[in-house]
């Protein structure tokens, strides 16, 4: 299986983990404590599952396809931004990433 640390050299990650789909941690790696490890899992977790369901509800009622299954998400705050892949998240630095660098990694690690 490829290593988070893979993700952690994309210039402005901050860190990085994998979780499972109860929402705790399974992997992580870079410049991420234990205690916001076990926070950020079971938030992206949970974000995950609100976003299939929202690509579920868009995909029914626009009658459009390819929305589902949702494959991701990004969050944009203002220094940071997490993005997620599958089970992947990577926290990263606004003013320092490569959301092209970025993107192909974590399809790498994400397997799509």
């Amino acid at each position: 299986m490829p290593s988070l640390e893979e993700l952690i050299q994309v210039k402005g990650a901050v860190g990085a983990l994998r979780f499972y789909d109860d929402g705790s941690v399974a992997e992580k790696a870079g410049d991420l404590p234990q205690e916001q490890a076990v926070l950020a899992a079971d938030m992206c977790n949970a974000t995950t599952r609100m976003m299939q369901q929202e690509a579920d509800l868009f995909a029914a009622y626009s009658g459009m396809r390819g929305w589902t299954p949702s494959e991701g998400w990004m969050m944009r705050g203002e220094q940071y931004s997490v993005w997620t892949l599958g089970n992947i998240a990577c926290f990263v630095n606004n003013d320092e990433v490569s959301y092209n660098e970025l993107e192909k990694t974590l399809a790498k690690l994400a397997h799509r």
